[in-house]
């Protein structure tokens, strides 16, 4: 049984060099970088740390971005069904043995799809909103006015393991063979609710994600502007609507890039 990371950068060259996490992690993990844009340095820092990178195909949403790394990793690397796959986000503080504590646990267990408690301080104080009960039309629109957002669960709460609706793009773990039933994201979410889309899909087929409480790591989180005339925005809107049609049964999941590296 062998462990894949996924980590899309967009533009995280400075990050991912000044964090050192994602070297760390391939002295015992295999992890690949698929680059969203041309960044000077970053192939070079990758190549000096033994981790794989994918650096073509630009401007794909986040969906896209990790589809084509677990085709790769399937078609290139070897990745067997019993293998796993965790989508990683490059702000993410982790180590091995946190990733190790996680998966031998999910292996025990036979858990599908799980995710960890993300935190936004290192000495985690500072919950990250990280898992959530999937949301309603007036719950969005709600937290697009800034009059809060009800469907974010207080982790506090929470002592041990549980189920959740969903659980942040930032980091999810998936068993391999798991992710390839789901046919990975859909790539018709550009960069919002692809996260929220792909737990409600792998909930249908009565797999619901995993929340572990005691593994902790750090989210370096930074938002993009949603301003009413930011693109974001619109992305936003866009994914939230199709989301919504997507739990009423009018949209189907497409991933036409998952079997880009066969």
């Amino acid at each position: 049984m062998s462990i894949f990371i996924s980590v899309v950068s967009h533009g995280h060259s400075e990050l991912i060099q000044s964090l050192s996490c994602i070297s760390k992690l391939a002295n015992n993990y295999t992890v690949i970088v698929k680059l969203n844009k041309t960044e000077r340095g970053l192939v070079e820092y990758l190549s000096s740390c033994n981790v794989k990178y994918i650096d073509k195909n630009y401007g794909l949403g986040f969906g896209s971005n990790n589809n084509i790394v677990y085709s790769y990793c399937k078609n290139c690397l070897g990745m067997k069904d019993e293998d796993f796959f965790i989508v990683f986000n490059p702000d993410v503080i982790s180590n091995v043995k946190d990733i190790a504590n996680l998966i031998c646990l999910m292996t025990e267990e036979r858990k599908k799809i799980a995710t960890v408690n993300l935190y936004k301080d290192k000495n985690f104080s500072i919950s990250d909103d990280s898992i959530r009960n999937f949301p309603t039309l007036m719950q969005f629109t709600k937290s697009f006015l800034g009059l809060g957002n009800t469907s974010i669960l207080d982790k506090t709460k929470i002592v041990n393991q549980v189920t959740v609706d969903w659980a942040a793009g930032s980091f999810l773990a998936f068993s391999a063979s798991h992710y390839e039933l789901l046919s990975g994201f859909d790539e018709n979410y550009f960069m919002y609710c692809e996260d929220i889309d792909i737990c409600y899909r792998s909930k249908q087929l009565g797999f619901p994600v995993t929340f572990y409480p005691e593994i902790k790591m750090q989210h370096l989180a930074e938002h993009a502007n949603r301003s009413i005339l930011s693109k974001h925005f619109y992305w936003h809107v866009s994914s939230v609507i199709r989301f919504l049609l997507t739990r009423k049964g009018l949209t189907k999941a497409k991933s036409s890039l998952f079997n880009s590296f066969k």
